[in-house]
């Protein structure tokens, strides 16, 4: 085996994968609107639609090895890594504090039975 062979294939595998998720989003945005929506919107009949999606391996492929990591769709919005593992230490703090402060208020249930009907009233 080369040397050449040994380093190039990690880089062709990052861009694999990265393209297969590229795809993936592109034909989960694809689902989410029917076919027939996105040809009037494009103007072109349905088969046209669906022959530009046959092609989309190969553009994402090409999006990934020019550096393309991701899509953000309608409604969505991208998070540097940084920020959503500080907004999910937060979360998590949060609902550790309103564990125990739910914990600490809960009243003793197990002599809940014992309770007279003018404590119920």
């Amino acid at each position: 085996m080369k040397y050449s062979e040994v380093s190039v294939k990690p880089v062709a595998i990052h861009y694999w994968k990265s393209s297969q998720h590229l795809l993936a989003t592109a034909q989960r945005a694809l689902l989410k609107t029917r076919q027939t929506e996105v040809a009037r919107r494009l103007r072109v009949s349905d088969s046209t639609v669906l022959r530009r999606t046959a092609k989309y391996p190969e553009i994402m492929e090409t999006l990934a090895a020019s550096g393309v990591e991701n899509f953000a769709l309608r409604g969505e919005m991208k998070v540097p890594l940084d920020q959503y593992r500080w907004l999910l230490t937060v979360a998590i703090k949060f609902a550790e504090s309103e564990l125990e402060r739910t914990n600490e208020k809960a009243p003793d249930c197990t002599n809940s039975q014992e309770l007279s009907a003018d404590q119920l009233n």
